[in-house]
């Protein structure tokens, strides 16, 4: 094989560094501002690295033939992007990015126009990228292939942590948000008889839910958003926890007036 395994762990660290790189500029340009992406904490997104290693490897026989470099980094990079965000789904119920707005999209996992993309990314990084790379000589490559797995490694390990407990405050937050506004709407049932009676009670009850709210994460001990839950809500336009829609819901409400507030 042409690469050996610290080559594989470099390559694999350059490319999610890459992807990180295009998807920061790329979001932070639509967005007008600072977007920092990836779902790890450090400045690389790991289905980059994936994707690309696993092409370099499978691809190594006819990389000079740019039709099946194309089709191979069109198929390959659909896979690790669909699995990817399945498994983001299955394990967190978490949802990063959406693209249900593209034709022929397959539960907004995947769509072509992406895939399109991602297929000319591949004959840009490996008939380019790569010789370029290939043609450093790097000292002490395991030693730095082994430093690239452990910080990698330990950032994962601390960001799956940290998601969980998001997922853990979100759902413990969504069940006691729905019995605080259960509570206020049986008691404006039964202590109102018109709207105007009805919003002034409303706003009456709404401090005593914000108090009540406040009080359940304490007595519970439940841990709030912290620094990585904090940049995935703030820099994923498309952010969406499936099992707390109300939480999510509230978050978007958060954007569009934010949005309506800069424009």
């Amino acid at each position: 094989m042409l690469y050996s395994l610290a080559d594989l762990v470099i390559f694999f660290f350059i490319y999610a560094f890459l992807g990180w790189l295009w998807e920061t500029f790329y979001c932070s340009l639509l967005e007008k501002h600072f977007v920092y992406r990836g779902f790890l904490m450090g400045p690389y997104c790991p289905v980059y690295g994936f994707a690309v290693t696993t092409i370099l490897v499978l691809t190594e026989p006819f990389q000079d033939r740019l039709i099946y470099l194309f089709i191979s980094g069109f198929l390959i990079t659909t896979l690790f992007e669909y699995f990817a965000a399945w498994l983001l789904e299955t394990i967190f119920h978490l949802k990063l990015w959406d693209y249900s707005n593209l034709k022929g999209n397959i539960k907004g996992r995947v769509a072509p126009a992406i895939s399109l993309f991602w297929g000319v990314g591949v004959l840009f990084l490996v008939k380019i990228v790569q010789p370029y790379l290939m043609s450093f000589s790097l000292p002490h490559k395991k030693i730095v292939a082994l430093a690239i797995f452990l910080v990698m490694m330990i950032d994962f390990m601390w960001t799956i942590k940290e998601t969980f407990a998001l997922r853990q405050f979100a759902l413990a937050f969504e069940n006691q948000v729905g019995v605080e506004l259960e509570k206020i709407r049986q008691t404006i049932q039964s202590n109102s008889d018109t709207v105007e009676k009805q919003a002034e009670l409303f706003n009456q009850k709404f401090d005593d839910f914000k108090q009540h709210i406040e009080e359940f994460i304490k007595e519970n001990n439940l841990k709030t958003i912290r620094l990585n839950q904090r940049r995935l809500l703030k820099n994923y336009q498309k952010f969406k926890l499936e099992d707390a829609p109300i939480l999510t819901d509230f978050r978007k409400q958060l954007v569009k007036l934010k949005k309506k507030m800069q424009d």
